[in-house]
């Protein structure tokens, strides 16, 4: 009898050690935190997906969540294998059918600055921006700025025969295509980009008026810019989604155009109908910038706003230069260059 508790025993002990041992070998999900807030006004209750930058069909949703009240986020992307989280990231921030916005404009149709725009004019807005983690946390708002060059790397990597994998980048060459979007972003806004990371420049909810800077030009430049949309004119049937949606979708088409030839007219094909819509909602934008800096200082009674001049249109030339410049000069978001093929 002894003997058999004795056996019993030893079997125990083995059966607790080699459940130890599976216990040991499970491997601990390794973790990502991505923040930020999203920023036309601030969005409030609307959609933030996760991708992987180089999955253009966004089949994989890596990590979902709502924005907060004030358009804020945080969301967690979890690899159960245990593998180091690192890469290209796309963050995209869709409006639903519980989205609010705030008016950060002088006036958004009928409401004025600072009113609630109402679900039903935003329900379709999409916006996004592109971000690199070496493993650490990152930080990544929302605005259509960012959107605007996160469209112009997605256009440089779909090129046919580019060299860009979005797949297998460094951080450092992808630091150069954030920079080359901004430029280029940049170029067709009319405001001097060349030194300036888009991706990491504070664009603020220019609704919370004495969260505007008056200290740097082109922060402040960018805010009210990115404010300037929400007062774009509204065609009857359409929604002030579609607008901006709009104008954004003929920014791609234009930039993916000199991304593939530098030398493309303009003037012609799609890219003659998409520039029509750049230009119109540009010279938009250039008379909303200067109302909502006024509407800024009428609200804080504070300093003046540093804003720098917004052409009316944009100048085709310099655009198509800086585009070129960019592909011949450092390879950069072209189809021909280096920045992104070298891997990690």
């Amino acid at each position: 009898m002894k003997k058999a508790i004795q056996t019993t025993l030893a079997v125990s002990i083995a059966l607790a050690l080699t459940a130890c041992n599976n216990d040991n070998n499970d491997p601990t999900p390794t973790t990502m935190d991505i923040a930020g807030g999203a920023v036309k006004g601030a969005l409030a209750s609307a959609t933030v997906n996760v991708y992987a930058a180089n999955d253009t069909a966004k089949a994989t949703v890596l990590a979902t969540t709502q924005t907060d009240a004030n358009g804020d986020y945080t969301v967690q992307v979890i690899d159960d294998s245990g593998a180091a989280i690192t890469g290209a990231f796309l963050i995209e921030v869709v409006a639903d059918e519980d989205t609010t916005m705030i008016c950060d404009a002088s006036v958004c149709g009928t409401l004025a600055y600072g009113d609630t725009i109402p679900n039903e004019e935003l329900t379709g807005l999409s916006l996004s921006t592109i971000s690199y983690s070496d493993g650490e946390a990152i930080d990544a708002d929302v605005n259509s700025l960012t959107t605007m060059a996160t469209d112009s790397i997605l256009a440089s990597a779909a090129i046919e025969g580019s060299a860009l994998d979005l797949g297998n980048v460094t951080a450092a060459s992808f630091l150069t295509l954030q920079e080359d979007a901004s430029e280029i972003v940049g170029a067709i806004l009319g405001v001097d980009l060349s030194e300036s990371n888009i991706f990491a420049i504070d664009i603020v909810d220019a609704s919370k008026a004495d969260t505007v800077s008056t200290t740097d030009s082109i922060a402040a430049t960018l805010t009210l810019i990115n404010a300037s949309l929400t007062s774009l004119d509204v065609a009857d049937g359409s929604s002030l989604a579609d607008e901006i949606v709009s104008y954004l979708d003929a920014v791609e088409v234009v930039t993916a155009t000199l991304l593939a030839d530098p030398d493309a007219d303009l003037g012609t094909g799609d890219s003659a109908a998409a520039l029509a819509t750049v230009n119109a909602t540009q010279a938009q934008i250039a008379d909303e910038v200067d109302m909502i800096a006024a509407a800024v200082v009428a609200e804080t009674g504070g300093d003046d706003i540093p804003v720098a001049d917004v052409p009316t249109e944009v100048d085709e030339d310099a655009l198509a230069d800086t585009v070129g410049d960019i592909i011949t000069g450092t390879g950069g978001t072209g189809g021909t260059g280096g920045t992104g093929g070298t891997g990690s």
